[in-house]
């Protein structure tokens, strides 16, 4: 590589000034991802600098999110679109060693639902309405299934007549879904700073924007939300009210009011991710309930449920609910009728209830586990979710952390996964609780990272990480 950055003149470091140049290469398009950067010692050279500049420039780009670096390999131009809208590393399990213990992956503790499928399975064999199971049904699903999540809504407060529930294939299509049906290529969607990932992916693939909204202990905040609609105008908001991924934070029943009250001045719609919201036992009003007419409401039996059970419901304004529909038609057809048979059922004879209050156990009790073993650095995360949110001690950075981590047998997920934006992204990592066995394995796990949290890492690592090596 040739490149030979414009250095302009300024009162500021040296190493700063190539760092910005570097900055500006790569929003000109003179730098492309995944493109190397020249060896320290050639870049010197032409610049008539220091190697030791050079490294500290390549090390505030880093920072910056600018570059990563890799043992024997060099310094390189970070990928960084593809690597943040690939979600596969966030949702699909890694070929791990048999001895790492996996606090990466996202799930819901596996473990009741089997007895409770057997029995399902029998009862439908049963119906004599298997063959309905078994052919083309309408692109929203049977209306009978669609009344029983009707109903099932009303327990949180939602009142939605069953012509305006559409089934969906999990969460994730869900807000697909609802994205197609709010916004456009070019259009901005607003959201969290720290962001479902998925959500990142699903907005990179339809040319939408996402816009960061700052948050706080309380989660979005209003005057951000307000500056950005007055600036950028988004056409909808994508949030997470209750148990947010990966913060875990829940907003306050005030500070959902104040976030509709601004909706609605603007002129918003909402999409309103309630995945995690089955898991809170004290929880506040949705958007739904309070803004129905510009609210989309998701939820997904894959987590209140099981994994396997790849059904979702939307809950739409009515003036929505021709539209969605046809996005059903076009994306998936439909919704698996047969699976959505199960789920259906599941919530009219209480065994989705005895689910819900099995994985509330199941999640406190984790937590537990987790707030003993970590003490401080857990401070604040709610102890109703399957996950938490672990802001790095210094001098540890989320790339080193992760790397040290894996190498001591635990997988974790670093906040660059989360962020809309690059210095949006703190030193942090997501842990997540479901996806192991049992509470021994997640203390193990627990007290090999709290191991690393009170040791320094050693400079060989934080060498890597910064692009020096």
């Amino acid at each position: 590589m040739n490149w030979k950055p414009e250095i302009r003149k300024g009162t500021g470091p040296i190493y700063v000034a190539i760092c910005d140049a570097l900055e500006r290469g790569i929003a000109e398009g003179q730098l492309l991802p995944g493109e190397k950067l020249p060896p320290h010692r050639d870049l010197a050279y032409r610049l008539g600098v220091t190697v030791g500049t050079i490294a500290r420039a390549y090390a505030e780009a880093a920072t910056r999110g600018l570059v990563v670096g890799e043992v024997g390999r060099g310094t390189f131009i970070n990928d960084f679109d593809n690597h943040r809208d690939d979600i596969t590393r966030l949702v699909v399990p890694e070929k791990l060693q048999p001895e790492v213990i996996d606090l990466g992956l996202n799930l819901s503790a596996i473990g009741e639902a089997d007895e409770i499928l057997r029995s399902t399975l029998k009862d439908l064999s049963r119906s004599g309405s298997l063959n309905a199971l078994l052919t083309y049904q309408p692109s929203a699903g049977i209306m009978s299934h669609r009344a029983v999540a009707a109903h099932w809504l009303e327990g949180i407060g939602i009142r939605v007549h069953p012509d305006n529930v559409i089934i969906c294939n999990g969460g994730q299509h869900g807000l697909l879904i609802s994205m197609m049906a709010l916004a456009g290529h070019g259009d901005s969607v607003a959201t969290e700073q720290l962001t479902y990932p998925g959500a990142r992916a699903i907005a990179h693939q339809l040319g939408i924007n996402l816009a960061a909204i700052q948050t706080d202990e309380e989660g979005l905040d209003p005057a951000a939300l307000r500056e950005l609609c007055e600036t950028k105008r988004p056409k909808a908001l994508y949030c997470m009210p209750v148990l947010q991924n990966p913060t875990t934070i829940t907003m306050s029943e005030q500070r959902i009011r104040e976030i509709a009250a601004i909706v609605e001045e603007f002129g918003l719609w909402i999409i309103e991710d309630d995945v995690y919201g089955f898991l809170a036992e004290n929880r506040p009003r949705p958007f739904a309930s309070i803004i129905p007419e510009r609210t989309i409401y998701l939820t997904s039996a894959s987590k209140s449920m099981a994994p396997g059970l790849r059904i979702g419901f939307l809950a739409v304004p009515a003036k929505l609910s021709r539209s969605v529909q046809e996005i059903v038609t076009m994306s998936n057809w439909m919704s698996p009728p047969f699976m959505a048979a199960i789920v259906t059922n599941w919530m009219a004879d209480g065994y989705a209830d005895k689910l819900i209050a099995w994985h509330r156990i199941q999640a406190h009790e984790r937590q537990e586990v987790a707030h003993r073993i970590l003490g401080p650095y857990a401070e604040g995360a709610s102890k109703s979710c399957y996950h938490l949110w672990l802001n790095l001690p210094e001098p540890w950075r989320m790339d080193s952390f992760s790397a040290t981590a894996l190498r001591e047998g635990v997988r974790v997920i670093t906040a660059d996964a989360f962020a809309v934006k690059r210095d949006h992204a703190p030193h942090a990592v997501r842990l997540c609780l479901g996806a192991a066995h049992s509470l021994p394995q997640i203390a193990l796990g627990l007290n090999r990272l709290m191991g690393l949290l009170n040791s320094q890492p050693k400079p060989h690592m934080d060498l890597q990480s910064i692009g020096y090596l």
